[in-house]
């Protein structure tokens, strides 16, 4: 593990809430040095661990839908399904988590953010800068500017598909709605919009910090890929491991490169632009476990430190890579008629409509044969797809696509009528089949059927 750069005291008191939030008040706030890391106390990887398996332990806990992966609870629209911490909870409230739908297409109850339908690891926290007070979603509380906002919950309110938590912080009112929106894959948006409404004379400035725990099924450190806002995920474009910090206006699309079979299986594009007149001061892919000890805005970004690779010196408990998005807005409400400031931040599919792929099968020899899964729109090869060969109605071979988009089934003895090979498609690629015959003097042949 690499050691901590910053050096500050520590005095540690850690209790476990029911979210699997730890409140740990420092003595003194921490400098900033790149890596966004505190100086090395071994209980800070101990706390952030705790975290996690708190949550993990909640999650295995919950009451499952009958003949479905996916927890009970929550709302959503069939392509994403939203946990939130309810009003009735002791600590954490407001805070949520992000599951695939029964209608995805990358399959029912894989995690978009961390926790398998128990939020407790992606939180917002609110800083006065007028004032010098934060205010922090949760009992992660690690510095002595920071409260809780729990203990000043006004009250929440679901309709429909959106969740809108309100908070009395202080001469401000404090207000979250998380929205699940669309009814198809293309359209469908998880948005979370932040209101500040200020009472103050003369009124203050504030900075709002959304840190969202990324994970795309179970891969916890997933990689990035910046875009043009809109320009949906390129499966054959290059991807970032390292962290960053931007200042670009755009999306960043989040996307697995390990632990999930057949990666890439599903990326989401991230944007925290909106609401137009709220552009983010910075997006920055990090290290969740160095993040929640940082100040707000406070973490600095270290652009050769990969936190997605097995190697990586950034771990979460199960000792997997460990990535999170973090997106940090300035809003000035002397500069709003009304007082009132808003940002908002949102996650969606990408592509929205899986790329057409095309399936050639070849012919049948002493009872083999290969078929070839590519892309349509580029002819490049597929690696890693689960295709299914099959025969007079059986199937005679589950194969996975090698490198060159290749997949070879050795049991087609007997298949005097060819075979048919298939990709049942998912969230990059869609579906695809092909139809083959036995090879003669060179050539396949597909008898009528």
């Amino acid at each position: 593990m690499r050691r901590s750069l910053w050096f500050s005291r520590l005095a540690v008191a850690a209790t476990l809430g029911c979210s699997g939030a730890v409140a740990a008040h420092s003595t003194a706030d921490a400098d900033t040095r790149p890596g966004g890391r505190h100086s090395a106390t071994a209980a800070e990887p101990q706390r952030a661990a705790q975290v996690k398996s708190r949550v993990l332990r909640t999650s295995k806990a919950l009451a499952r839908r009958a003949g479905s992966t996916l927890p009970a609870g929550g709302f959503g629209n069939g392509i994403f399904q939203v946990y939130e911490t309810s009003a009735r909870s002791s600590a954490g409230v407001g805070q949520f988590t992000v599951m695939t739908g029964a209608n995805n297409p990358s399959g029912a109850g894989r995690d978009v953010l961390f926790g398998q339908g128990a939020p407790g690891t992606s939180y917002m926290i609110v800083r006065d800068v007028t004032a010098g007070v934060d205010y922090v979603q949760g009992r992660m509380l690690t510095h002595s500017n920071e409260v809780s906002l729990d203990d000043r919950v006004s009250f929440q309110q679901t309709t429909g598909t959106t969740t809108t938590t309100h908070w009395q912080p202080g001469p401000f009112s404090l207000a979250q709605a998380v929205s699940v929106t669309g009814d198809t894959a293309a359209n469908s948006r998880v948005t979370v919009t932040t209101t500040i409404s200020d009472f103050s004379t003369p009124r203050h400035q504030y900075q709002i910090q959304y840190l969202w725990d990324t994970e795309i099924g179970a891969d916890d450190g997933p990689v990035i890929q910046p875009r043009t806002a809109g320009v949906p995920y390129g499966p054959f474009d290059p991807t970032i491991g390292v962290e960053q910090t931007s200042t670009a206006a755009g999306d960043t699309v989040v996307v697995d490169d390990h632990v999930n079979s057949g990666p890439p299986s599903l990326a989401v594009a991230l944007s925290g632009s909106d609401d137009p007149q709220a552009v983010p001061d910075s997006v920055k892919y990090l290290c969740w476990p160095d993040a929640i000890f940082a100040p707000l805005g406070g973490y600095v970004t270290d652009n050769t430190r990969d936190i997605s690779a097995p190697r990586s010196d950034c771990l979460n408990a199960q000792g997997n890579a460990d990535s999170a998005v973090e997106h940090l807005w300035s809003a000035d409400a002397s500069k709003s008629p009304s007082g009132v400031v808003k940002v908002a931040a949102s996650l969606r599919m990408s592509p929205p409509t899986p790329y057409a792929t095309t399936m050639r099968a070849g012919g049948i020899s002493l009872g083999s044969a290969t078929a070839t899964l590519t892309d349509t729109a580029t002819g490049k090869p597929i690696a890693g797809r689960a295709v299914k060969f099959s025969a007079g109605g059986r199937t005679a071979c589950d194969m996975v696509t090698d490198a060159a988009g290749k997949a070879t089934c050795g049991g087609l003895l007997g298949g005097l009528l060819g075979y048919d090979v298939s990709y049942a498609g998912g969230a990059i690629w869609g579906p695809s089949t092909a139809h083959g015959g036995l090879l003669l003097r060179g050539r396949a042949h597909t008898p009528f059927r």
